[in-house]
């Protein structure tokens, strides 16, 4: 049992931090009268219930949290399913981005996991990356070797390299499930594990995991949605022809997944609310004698994008798929018939991260290194140099998503670790800003 003079100084901190996080966005629009002399938490006393959700649910997704050891009442009512749907609708509101950006950065060594938070619009003589802090996380695999699937709303996907489980987790509240192996009734038809991809329709409101399985001309699709209770979901084994053959990762784009084939001559694309291959899409036009890598595909400030690595000369070059003229008609749209690559900028020899919707990218490469490319003056600058190497990534948002609460009867809590910033006097630091 934690000492009762602990438990009161971590109230207090929590009141201190409430009080300075609500003083400062929300004294405008609820307290225009507030007077300084007057605690913060005495007005909460009078507030109404639904004036109360209205304060906590626009708080920090950690600071939500220490809000259930403040009080009976709050405890109560952050615990409640409401709460969380609304403080996500919140986060996912598109004022709330305002020039912020955060992410998650995989290091070597068990239980390197870090939370990065970005602000565009940073005071000019400070750094622009905010803060960052060592998630309270220890793997569930056995081995450390595995990498990120995908970020969707709070929930975390990744895959073991070594047997291949797949895992869901929450990093901030600690619940993970890990989901059940895919039962394949042959294991010597030619088809070998092609990728794992994990997102949510926000039409049906699923949360789905999708494994592909793939051979030279066909794909085999199997489905896990998380609540439903039903396991894997066999779609069936779809001809594609070679040309779309897997060649590296799956994106998620406005309600489907895109993959380039291994010739560079097709984008495929399947919708997960329907759970269909749909239409094709041609790449931009490229260099046959190029040496084409690693790529990525998304969407930045509304247009479709792709970005490709050209291994010889070492420069990421950023396609983005723009109408050719102001009809939005739904229905050209959708085939494509107005579109238009264009080449926008190059980045020159690092791996992309995510691209802001002010044109800045952000890249990671030497290892250890977090960069900061300005695509209008082809400059690049280091903003955080880790201590260990950096395995993966992913763009990521805190939330209170919870799997336990989503159906997931099988969900478990990690064991803790301590979940911490950096102290500045720290001697031997995992992490310095640059």
């Amino acid at each position: 049992m934690a000492h009762p003079t602990y438990g009161c100084a971590k109230i207090l901190n929590v009141r201190v931090k409430i009080t300075i996080s609500f003083y400062t966005a929300l004294k405008p629009h609820f307290l225009p009268g507030f007077h300084s002399s007057i605690s913060i938490m005495d007005y909460f006393r009078f507030l109404s219930l639904e004036m109360t959700l209205e304060i906590l649910t626009r708080l920090p997704t950690e600071l939500v949290l220490e809000c259930k050891s403040v009080c009976i009442d709050w405890r109560s009512l952050v615990g409640h399913p409401s709460f969380s749907k609304l403080h996500l609708h919140r986060l996912n509101h598109p004022d709330a981005e305002s020039g912020k950006s955060d992410f998650l950065v995989l290091t070597c060594g068990h239980d390197g996991l870090y939370y990065l938070e970005y602000d565009e619009n940073h005071d000019h003589s400070t750094t622009p990356m905010q803060r960052i802090t060592r998630i309270d996380f220890t793997s569930p695999f056995k081995y450390f070797g595995f990498r990120f699937v995908g970020s969707v709303n709070g929930l975390l996907c990744f895959i073991d390299f070594i047997n291949q489980p797949i895992c869901v987790c929450n990093p901030i509240t600690r619940e993970y499930v890990i989901l059940p192996e895919i039962k394949r009734d042959c294991d010597t038809d030619g088809y070998s594990y092609g990728e794992t991809n994990f997102d949510y329709v926000f039409s049906t409101n699923e949360y789905k995991v999708i494994g592909f399985y793939k051979s030279k001309t066909h794909f085999e699709v199997y489905i896990y949605i998380l609540s439903s209770g039903n396991g894997w979901r066999n779609l069936g084994k779809f001809n594609c022809g070679s040309s779309l053959y897997l060649k590296c990762k799956v994106f998620f784009v406005n309600g489907a997944l895109y993959w380039l084939d291994n010739e560079l001559k097709m984008i495929g694309t399947f919708g997960l609310a329907d759970e269909k291959f749909g239409g094709q899409l041609l790449p931009p036009p490229l260099s046959p004698n190029g040496e084409w890598l690693n790529y990525r595909i998304g969407v930045l400030d509304r247009f479709f994008f792709l970005s490709l690595y050209e291994k010889v000369d070492g420069f990421h070059d950023i396609w983005l798929l723009k109408e050719k003229n102001l009809n939005h008609d739904k229905e050209e749209r959708k085939e494509h018939q107005s579109l238009v690559w264009n080449e926008e900028f190059r980045i020159n020899k690092m791996d992309l991260l995510a691209v802001m919707k002010s044109g800045a990218v952000f890249t990671y490469g030497g290892g250890k290194y977090i960069n900061l490319y300005d695509t209008k003056t082809s400059t690049s600058k280091s903003l955080v140099k880790f201590k260990n190497w950096i395995l993966g990534e992913s763009t990521h948002k805190n939330t209170l998503v919870s799997l336990k609460k989503l159906g997931e009867e099988d969900t478990k809590i990690m064991e803790s670790v301590n979940s911490r910033e950096q102290p500045q006097e720290d001697a031997n630091p995992e992490y310095i800003y640059l």
